[in-house]
């Protein structure tokens, strides 16, 4: 039996969970972990409830019997006394596992019984709780744990409490695609791999062949250690790694990808491009729009003027149907300028971060998840002047671009951007 399956689409156990319950499922029997009671000695111990579960196919029915058992111990008032009508002697002590039996078990029946079991554990968790905060008013079996779920079960490992939480589990569900590629793991590409980790995609494929290098921590997300950077790892290995602590469906391809894998890639749902300018850039993108594969590109392009680092962070949006302003308006750069060998390429992690957050903005406005009345397909952000010119307008009327009034470093993927000042078309 699945837990987390079973949590998910049980709404009482659902319920639980959300409130903060330690919440596991066990041989048949909900466990709730961390109850705080008081013991024989008028101290504050922490112990478990045991009931078997009530099934129709995958979720819960109402439970089909009253009583509930108790593990760790036999919870008493806050002077240690019996609790009054509290436990039965006569009731069997169920045993979900050798580290799971039942010191005591409980016999409460309200009229017509329990609803469900969101009722059943709250109706105890106050008679065994209340004591335990007379003595200590911090005390609370809400705990927010995790609840592990098992190999099968979705992308994540643990189950997603934020959406339900949020009341976003619908919306998050259209984020659920089979397939979805990065190409790249630099500055913007590491940052995409984080926002997407956290969305329910099946397969998340990953394409670098360079290695993780101490200049690549500083800008990235979290934190790499001196034994990381020791380790010589691939990119795709080491954030794979990380990422694999918290889902599944990470696959790794130490492999930039070029006219021979291409192929790989044209059975995707969407592609983030996160890489380099150069040739492959080009036969990338006219494979995916041939083969009617939505796709982002990402750059970044600044140089330190006078003033400061200034420049532009840029984000280009293909959708089947809607690919024609790509080549005709030179809105990527395919290839690298003669001075290349003197770029810096000077890349600072929140402009990378900002720019992998335009990204997931605009595939998760194309995917229903958020409000879009732009429709946009081209984003420009101007660090001087902070602002976001958006082109290429769904049913907007065109009218000629106008440049930002900054100059992208040279050499850079993010010539030619297309911001305009004002109201934008």
């Amino acid at each position: 039996m699945s837990g987390s399956r079973l949590v998910r689409d049980s709404a009482d156990l659902a319920h639980l969970v959300r409130d903060g319950y330690a919440v596991r499922i066990v041989g048949g029997f909900l466990v709730v972990d961390d109850i705080p009671f008081v013991d024989d000695a008028a101290e504050v111990q922490y112990g478990s409830f045991l009931c078997p579960l009530d099934l129709r196919g995958d979720t819960t029915v109402a439970p089909s019997t009253h009583v509930m058992c108790f593990v760790g111990g036999v919870p008493r008032n806050k002077d240690g006394r019996p609790i009054d009508g509290l436990v039965n002697d006569g009731v069997q002590k169920w045993s979900a596992d050798p580290a799971l039996t039942a010191a005591c078990g409980f016999s409460q029946k309200p009229q017509g019984g329990y609803q469900d079991f969101y009722q059943k554990v709250t109706y105890y968790a106050a008679m065994v709780t209340g004591p335990a905060q007379a003595i200590d008013p911090e005390v609370s079996p809400l705990t927010f744990k995790p609840v592990e779920t098992d190999e099968d079960d979705g992308a994540f490992l643990y189950i997603d409490t934020f959406s339900s939480r949020a009341g976003i589990t619908e919306l998050n569900s259209l984020l659920a695609l089979k397939k979805v590629v990065i190409v790249g793991l630099g500055g913007t590409g590491a940052y995409l791999l984080d926002l997407l980790a956290k969305t329910p995609v099946v397969a998340l494929h990953l394409y670098d062949g360079d290695f993780f290098r101490t200049h690549n921590a500083y800008r990235s997300p979290g934190a790499a250690s001196v034994k990381d950077l020791r380790g010589s790892l691939k990119k795709v290995d080491y954030y794979g790694q990380m990422y694999s602590a918290m889902r599944r469906g990470i696959v790794t391809h130490a492999v930039n990808v070029t006219s021979d894998n291409i192929d790989e890639l044209l059975d995707s749902d969407f592609v983030f491009l996160a890489m380099d300018t150069g040739p492959d850039k080009k036969t990338i993108i006219d494979a995916l729009t041939a083969s009617s594969v939505p796709f982002i590109d990402t750059g970044v392009g600044v140089g330190k003027d006078v003033d400061g680092i200034n420049g532009q962070v840029r984000i280009t949006f293909s959708v089947p149907g809607r690919t024609e302003h790509i080549e005709r308006d030179g809105l990527i750069s395919f290839f690298v300028g003669n001075d290349a060998e003197y770029d810096t390429n000077l890349q600072v992690a929140e402009l990378n971060s900002l720019s992998a957050s335009l990204a997931i903005f605009r595939y998760k406005k194309h995917l229903g998840f958020y409000a879009d009345t732009e429709d946009e397909l081209h984003t420009v952000y101007a660090v001087d002047s902070n602002e976001i010119y958006n082109r290429y307008r769904s049913g907007a009327v065109q009218s000629e671009a106008v440049e930002p009034n900054v100059e992208p470093a040279p050499g850079s993927a993010c010539t030619n951007m297309g911001g305009r000042r004002g109201t934008v078309a």
